[in-house]
């Protein structure tokens, strides 16, 4: 009875978050997995023990460990697969709209809290990283869950929050390194609690804060170990930032739809417009009750301004980190923020008017023009595996550039292919130097990897194999070689094709 009332007293909630859940369920396993993705479902196999996790990602992978772990466990719960993985990330995704709806609804009020869950369900960045098996979706979660409970010990500053917000902001740091910077920027804005504490001696309020962030670093020590093994590396794959790098990201945060940019400007101007027009307070004092706005302003400001100005120092004077999706735990500030613009539009039509139009751009953008639920985007192992599996009569090895990711389609439960994990011209050059067995067998390659073979392989190739079989999808392409002594031309049926007499 009591969870009756309480959906009919959050009706709109329960129809954000069934939205939200809709849009993030839908052909959510109709994308194969991309290489990232393969990783995820590859470290975080139920038969690896979480020491093996824990090592393999201080070696060779930047993330602190909480995304494979409870992923690893949730294999064991629910099963081994790509549906279970993205399943995963979809759930966290749900948990986000209510994350933010949790934080809008503290830092302003449910009507805040009910336009930031709405504006989450449809976003379409947040929907594509509830559908991918990587922790960017857990990411968003624990972000705000994290400033859900500091904005929480702000206004009471008691042990219980102190203890929560160390739990949230715990769980935050692990997920992800770039949540270092919004653990920084909660830090100073507790620094500036400290100069003008709310409802609590200043002195009691600097010993808590000094305490919560003593233990929060002596308990990420372990993941501190794999940051500095990581910060050894002399390059990266990611390019150094450009000038328009952030007003990308923002573009992207929105599907660049120009619509709804265009809206998001005109909104925020008028967030600025009322923030701008407040008295300012004799001793500069903020109270989070009756300043709701300029509390906001603060925490969502600085919580943006340092997760954004740290890396990008940190990108010049080190290795470039700038990359949209690292920055998906600023998302929930710059939609708090849109949803304070909304409520300060105080005609009720012309607020509704937003929303629908809010709502309407952000599905045609994810629908129609981006034809989310339809384009293929991501690199087709699945797809070329499975061509392999289908056309596989004498069980011939796969040779690719890309052995690790191709395991989890060709070695597992039901199939267990060879996989030589070498180029194309290696592999070759290992046949015409007499050190390989010349046998058939099968080349499969993707991610930006095209089939573009040395002269050398391509004459070695035409002179004793023959290409029986071939596929070519989005990203990437199998090739069956097979040994010209062994092929026999498949025997063509004509009868189709012949003249239709006067009994037919």
């Amino acid at each position: 009875m009591k969870v009756i009332d309480w959906i009919k007293t959050n009706k709109i909630l329960v129809l954000i978050v069934f939205i939200g859940c809709i849009l993030r369920f839908y052909k959510l396993d109709f994308q194969s997995l991309w290489v990232d993705e393969l990783f995820s479902i590859s470290q975080s196999n139920p038969n690896n023990s979480l020491i093996d996790i824990y090592k393999y990602l201080k070696l060779y992978d930047p993330h602190p460990p909480l995304y494979y772990f409870s992923l690893h466990w949730f294999f064991q719960i629910f099963g081994y697969s790509t549906f279970v993985l993205k399943m995963y990330s979809a759930l966290l995704g749900v948990g986000g709209i209510l994350g933010i709806y949790l934080l809008g609804k503290e830092i302003g009020n449910k009507k805040i809290a009910l336009f930031a869950g709405l504006i989450i369900s449809v976003n379409y960045f947040h929907i594509f990283y509830s559908q991918e098996g990587r922790m960017y979706s857990l990411l968003f979660l624990t972000t705000t869950l994290s400033f859900f409970y500091l904005v929480k010990f702000i206004k009471k500053p008691t042990k219980k929050y102190m203890i929560l917000n160390i739990v949230f902001s715990m769980l935050m740091i692990y997920t992800h390194f770039f949540a270092l910077f919004a653990f920084v920027s909660q830090y100073l804005i507790l620094l500036y609690f400290i100069n003008k504490p709310f409802l609590i001696e200043r002195k009691k309020f600097i010993m808590y804060t000094i305490f919560s962030g003593i233990i929060c670093i002596v308990l990420y020590i372990p993941a501190l170990l794999i940051f500095f093994e990581n910060t050894k590396r002399s390059s990266i794959w990611i390019p150094m930032p450009e000038i328009d790098s952030f007003t990308q990201i923002f573009k992207e945060f929105f599907g660049f739809s120009e619509v709804l940019l265009y809206l998001i400007a005109l909104l925020l101007t008028l967030f600025f417009i009322k923030l701008f027009n407040r008295e300012d307070n004799q001793d500069n004092a903020i109270n989070p009750i009756k300043e709701k706005q300029v509390f906001a302003f603060l925490i969502l400001f600085i919580w943006i301004l340092i997760t954004i100005l740290i890396p990008f120092i940190l990108s010049y004077i080190n290795l470039p980190m700038i990359i949209s999706r690292y920055f998906i735990n600023i998302l929930p500030a710059i939609v708090l923020l849109i949803s304070f613009s909304l409520y300060y539009v105080k005609n009720r039509q012309i607020q509704a008017l937003i929303i629908c139009f809010f709502v309407i751009f952000s599905l045609t953008d994810l629908i129609v023009v981006r034809k989310y639920y339809k384009a293929i985007t991501k690199t087709q192992f699945r797809e070329t595996s499975q061509f392999i599996i289908d056309k596989q009569i004498k069980n011939d090895p796969v040779v690719t550039s890309l052995g690790m990711y191709y395991t989890y389609f060709l070695q597992n439960d039901n199939v267990k292919y060879e996989i030589i994990d070498k180029s194309l011209d290696d592999y070759v050059a290992g046949l015409s130097g007499d050190t390989l067995k010349l046998k058939s067998f099968w080349y499969a390659d993707a991610h930006l990897r095209p089939y573009n073979p040395s002269e050398a392989t391509k004459q070695f190739l035409e002179e004793n194999f023959v290409i029986d079989q071939n596929i070519d999808l989005f990203d990437a392409y199998a090739k069956h070689f097979i040994l010209k002594s062994d092929y026999t031309p498949r025997k063509i049926d004509l009868t189709e094709f012949l003249p239709i007499t006067k009994n037919q």
